[in-house]
């Protein structure tokens, strides 16, 4: 361990500019080793939808061309630090490098040394920066932090591929963890102390739009923290989300933490699996809130250019009450509780499509809210309202001009039916059976609801709208249904071709959209393979096998 603090400044100064001077960063190291990874299991990437190699090139071939790009001095911490020999005499770290097959010098191993950074080359030759530090030089680091000694070590762990801390008190281990968390929460404040320079212009215009319009992932970094005893407690409080492994030691760390799970290794589902799945839900579920609302509401809005912004209502209030909660709450429950856009085997098999969706912040952005909300809610309104009215086909009693209530009511339907699909089977990549009943009960509580109310409503009414009789006529009507089919079609298939453009323009849209393909051929000849076991084989007739 080290004993003197300028030592250890030296130490960390020289790894940290190792790590800077790095040709890749994490990301691009963290990509490299998941192709290669790919290409050992022998997947066959198609076009540039599942990676970055081309159409029918082989496995060597990929692994070659990665090699080639990569330039010489890559990744060779080594040879950064031995520029000075004085300096590398006093560091009692280990540099080892492995670019060639051989490993590089060794000065000290790393139960002596207090700060090691190791760099293993890879298999196509892009290097992997590790840091490895022990609970006295940690302790070093704490104490002299006023220095600014214990923010580089921080730095230095941000742009290594990992960093192990061992023989650490529990109070160390809240300390690493408060501390990266603290430094991811005010990436935001240190950049704002950045631009105060800027003009008066920049600061209070173009900074907030870019904020609002450009996703930037260092502000959105999450600490995770794990821990099976009590000396986690500490640690996993610290996090922003912390999981507790209920074992030997207790339950302890269980009781304090906001996820529990049985064994260590069942993190990489909790993560990769349920942690895609649960945001993707809640994106797709907020997303679809905003937007229902947003369709039905601007409706009215429409409407009031056709009746000089007078404020009258085009629904009856008993009916414009019951949209949140009886006519379009299932489509978005069913997304909130059902929603798997891709398989849990294809998401353990390939780990980087969590940093797409996830940490990348893929779904829940300003961009994303405008397009998925804002736009289609607005195009929606108009289409669902403007064409009803423009077009005049008339609907009232014995062919007379439109009344009120029941302009109101094909309206009304149009965005039922509009927006219960777009939700259900526009904006999910994977239906379900819960899907489809959703879909229907919803279309059928509008219409029993309508039969019902038409019914049960007085002869002679005292707010403008005659409703008693209306709709059963309506129904009777061939003009009605040529209305609420063909009016709820055209917004439709607008939403489907933004949807397609923008999945073209996107590469992570793009390479979803290959991914659930893929996941569709293989569970159809899957399918496939089965109803032929079936028919050609009595052994297999049996209802699981089905």
């Amino acid at each position: 361990s080290y004993k003197d603090i300028d030592q250890l400044d030296r130490v960390v100064s020289a790894a940290l500019e190792a790590a800077q001077r790095m040709a890749t960063t994490v990301d691009q190291r963290f990509e490299a080793r998941s192709l290669r990874a790919r290409l050992r299991r022998g997947l066959r990437p198609f076009g540039s939808m599942l990676g970055a190699s081309r159409r029918g090139a082989p496995a060597d071939a990929c692994a070659e061309k990665d090699t080639a790009t990569q330039p010489a001095t890559q990744g060779n911490p080594s040879e950064d630090l031995s520029q000075d020999e004085d300096t590398n005499e006093d560091i009692s770290a280990v540099i080892q490098t492995a670019d060639t097959g051989a490993a590089g010098p060794a000065t000290k191993p790393a139960a002596e040394a207090g700060c090691q950074t190791h760099s293993a080359a890879e298999a196509a030759g892009a290097a992997s920066l590790a840091v490895v530090v022990d609970g006295e030089t940690l302790a070093l680091l704490e104490a002299h932090a006023g220095q600014g000694l214990l923010d580089k070590f921080l730095l230095l762990g941000m742009l290594s591929d990992a960093v192990i801390c061992s023989r650490v008190s529990p109070s160390q281990k809240a300390l690493v963890v408060h501390r990266m968390r603290v430094r991811c929460e005010g990436a935001d404040k240190q950049r704002l102390k950045m631009d105060a320079g800027r003009s008066v212009a920049y600061r209070w215009l173009v900074r907030p739009l870019r904020r609002l319009l450009v996703h930037d992932n260092d502000s959105f970094c999450v600490t995770l923290a794990i821990g099976d005893g009590g000396n986690d407690i500490a640690m996993i409080q610290e996090a922003h989300v912390g999981v507790g492994i209920a074992g030997q030691e207790g339950l302890q760390a269980s009781r304090a933490a906001d996820f529990s799970v049985g064994q260590f290794r069942f993190l990489q589902r909790l993560v990769l699996v349920h942690g895609r799945w649960s945001y993707v839900r809640v994106s797709l579920f907020v997303m679809g809130t905003f937007y229902k609302c947003m369709a039905f509401y601007l409706a009215q809005l429409v409407f009031q250019f056709f009746t000089g912004f007078s404020g009258t209502s085009l629904f009856e209030g008993w009916t414009l009450s019951m949209y949140n909660t009886l006519f379009s709450i299932l489509p978005v429950l069913v997304i909130g509780v059902f929603e798997q856009d891709l398989r849990a085997d294809t998401l353990l098999d390939h780990p980087e499509l969590y940093r797409d969706m996830g940490p990348r912040n893929h779904l829940f952005t300003v961009p994303e809210f405008l397009r998925r909300v804002v736009v289609p809610g607005l195009l929606h309104a108009v289409v669902a309202t403007f064409l009803p009215l423009a077009t005049s086909l008339l609907l009232g009693e014995n062919a007379s001009t439109n009344d009120q209530f029941t302009m109101g009511v094909v309206v009304y339907g149009i965005l039922v039916l509009t927006v219960t699909l777009k939700i259900a089977y526009v904006d999910v990549r994977r239906w379900s059976l819960f899907t489809h009943i959703g879909v229907v009960l919803m279309l059928t509580a509008w219409l029993c609801w309508n039969g019902l109310f038409s019914a049960v409503y007085t002869a002679s009414p005292g707010d403008g709208f005659f409703v008693n009789g209306i709709f059963r006529r309506l129904l009777g009507t061939g003009a009605f249904w040529l209305q609420w089919i063909v009016f709820a079609a055209i917004p439709l298939c607008l939403s489907i071709l933004l949807r397609l453009a923008y999945t073209i323009r996107n590469p992570v849209e793009r390479q979803l959209a290959a991914w659930c393909a893929l996941e569709c051929r293989q569970e159809h000849a899957q399918n496939k393979t089965r109803r032929r076991e079936w028919r050609h084989n009595p052994d297999a007739r049996s209802f699981h096998r089905i």
